[in-house]
């Protein structure tokens, strides 16, 4: 059962709930790979999927064709059983140690522009701190930059005007802690006032 929505802006509606790596059965899945040298702190999520797909992902890392830098982005897809999604978005993260809130939301950004981009109606993000110690403090200041940079994104590339009507069925599921669901609810709420 999909989780409430907590918000919809521009005809997006926008969720916050676990998400399955494997079994989210989504146009597209995004995930965040952090350079090499921080290859031992993966999110979980990505483990799950490299494991799910033989270690494509360490492959494309140790091939030097994906190499984690901040911003870079590669597109599988059609990814074979037993992962669902019709398509995967690996983006870089960068170094693990300076990533934060802000650059959370460049990322967010990043990863709307190519759902939009790729017609994508159904999508689920699993960009977020990759820090086990983090608080609910730096968990909700990365939800704001992560719905903040989303909503940037969606308003550059459909302004001005309405939305045409291939977004009207878009829904953006992020994965996060509960703690930070009502922050994202908020950000739609007060956009574009809210701060970012």
């Amino acid at each position: 059962m999909d989780a409430p929505i907590v918000g919809t802006y521009r005809t997006v509606r926008f969720r916050a709930e676990p998400v399955d790596a494997i079994a989210s059965d989504v146009d597209l899945l995004i995930v965040g790979m952090p350079v090499l040298s921080a290859a031992s702190r993966i999110d979980p999520g990505a483990c799950a999927l490299d494991a799910a797909l033989s270690g494509t992902l360490s492959q494309l890392r140790a091939g030097g064709l994906f190499d984690g830098r901040f911003g870079e982005t590669m597109i599988l897809s059609s990814p074979p059983p037993p992962v669902r999604c019709r398509s995967l978005m690996i983006v870089g993260m960068g170094e693990i140690d300076d990533l934060d809130a802000k650059q959370l939301g460049r990322l967010a950004a990043v990863a709307m522009r190519a759902a939009l981009r790729l017609d994508s109606c159904s999508i689920a993000c699993l960009l977020r701190l990759l820090d086990p110690a983090a608080t609910k403090v730096a968990q909700r200041a990365a939800a704001r930059a992560m719905m903040a940079g989303v909503l940037t994104a969606l308003d550059a590339y459909l302004s001005p005007g309405p939305a045409p009507d291939r977004f009207a069925g878009l829904n953006w599921t992020f994965d996060q802690p509960d703690s930070a669901a009502d922050v994202l609810g908020t950000i739609i709420a007060q956009w574009p006032a809210a701060p970012q």
